[in-house]
């Protein structure tokens, strides 16, 4: 009869953790330099909004946004940030705010550039910030 060889796993973990070759500096670098472009262009693939509405007045306001082919209406809570979705073409933006008891205000800005943010003010005016 012939003996059989005793049966080894495939892989272990000592003998994967053998066959690595060691952490060196440079390899750590090498490493932290790809992961830090990776991280930048995940980054920089983000969508970012166009226009920005801050809501400074202390009120609940009611905010419209209107350009040449966009428009939206948000209402804002006191403190509150709104970033609006939609895609603004470079230009004059019309800002309308209603606030509680008082008629609503009317601002057109001229934005050569986007992104745009702006603030709304306690009596309803916008300006940029």
């Amino acid at each position: 009869m012939t003996e059989s060889r005793p049966r080894k796993p495939l892989f272990t973990a000592g003998s994967i953790l053998r066959k690595r070759p060691p952490a060196t500096p440079a390899r750590l670098a090498v490493g932290a330099v790809l992961f830090g472009l990776c991280a930048l262009g995940a980054w920089l693939t983000i969508p970012r909004p166009d226009v920005r509405v801050i809501n400074a007045s202390g009120q609940i306001v009611t905010v419209s946004v209107q350009s040449d082919g966009a428009a939206a209406t948000r209402q804002l809570g006191v403190d509150r940030v709104w970033a609006v979705e939609q895609d603004f073409a470079p230009g004059t933006l019309r800002f309308q705010v209603k606030l509680p008891d008082r008629p609503e205000v009317s601002t057109a800005l001229a934005s050569p550039t986007l992104p745009l943010r702006v603030a709304i003010a306690e009596d309803g005016r916008i300006a940029p910030r």
